[in-house]
């Protein structure tokens, strides 16, 4: 009898540390950034980096080893080591003036979630953050980017899915699929949330929500979190991201970058 449960401990052990050691193994991890807008001035906030900061950060991805990735890199499960997704909100008209040159003259791949009935119009949402009024890219300026930068969907007029019903989310991606469909976008099936808001409490609203999505295409979702996100995903309609934040000096920058969420004191 002792020798049976001595056993049956050990088998525990075994299959135990063994599922460890599979996460670890087949668990690539993903440092998914978020900016949104940069100014060329000294203004910085919660979403508003100067172009010197976003410089050095650039400089620091590069001198550490990362290789940025984008969508179609995880859709054909290609990460490397050291996986960057550099990603913006919203569309930004300088994103397109200053952020992606200096991609391109870095080398590096990124994202854009575009306000796709904003485009080409102010800024016209106040919600957390009190920011500068700012113009979003327009179609033209879009369609004219390289291939180092990819465009998804950010809703269609910056509200929060956390706040809305089922139907209103509906009628929204309706819009964002006739914003498409009538000005021949192309767009990743992916969506960040607005203030990071989606149907939170696991159950069936929660999975009529993420169905919703998935019924509209939408393969990949966004949230915040400040956590490095793991590949595969254990669930992609809630993918974590790293909030970047324009008045963070590098010191807290580098740390969010290496260990995620990180307690300020």
């Amino acid at each position: 009898m002792i020798i049976i449960i001595f056993l049956f401990i050990l088998f525990t052990i075994i299959v135990f540390f063994n599922y460890q050691f599979k996460i670890i193994t087949y668990k690539k991890k993903i440092r998914v950034v978020m900016y949104h807008s940069i100014s060329t001035n000294q203004f910085e906030d919660q979403i508003t980096i100067t172009k010197k900061k976003f410089i050095e950060q650039l400089n620091y991805y590069k001198e550490k080893g990362y290789n940025t990735i984008n969508f179609t890199d995880i859709e054909n499960g290609t990460i490397p080591p050291k996986a960057l997704l550099i990603t913006f909100d919203d569309g930004f008209l300088d994103n397109y003036q200053e952020a992606f040159p200096l991609l391109k003259e870095y080398g590096f791949k990124a994202v854009c979630f575009l306000v796709l009935g904003k485009l080409g119009k102010n800024m016209d949402w106040a919600g957390k953050y009190v920011v500068k009024e700012r113009k979003l890219m327009t179609i033209q300026q879009i369609k004219s980017c390289g291939p180092h930068i990819q465009f998804a969907y950010h809703t269609y007029k910056h509200d929060n899915y956390e706040q809305l019903s089922l139907e209103e989310i509906k009628k929204d991606l309706e819009l964002c699929t006739s914003v498409v469909q009538e000005n021949n976008l192309s767009l990743f099936p992916a969506l960040s949330y607005t203030y990071g808001g989606y149907y939170r409490k696991k159950g069936k609203e929660q999975k009529a929500f993420f169905s919703l999505l998935k019924k509209y295409g939408i393969n990949y979702a966004f949230r915040v979190g400040n956590r490095i996100a793991l590949f595969p995903f254990r669930n992609s309609m809630t993918i974590n991201r790293m909030d970047i934040r324009g008045y963070e000096d590098m010191n807290v920058f580098k740390k969010r970058i290496k260990w995620g969420r990180i307690k300020l004191m």
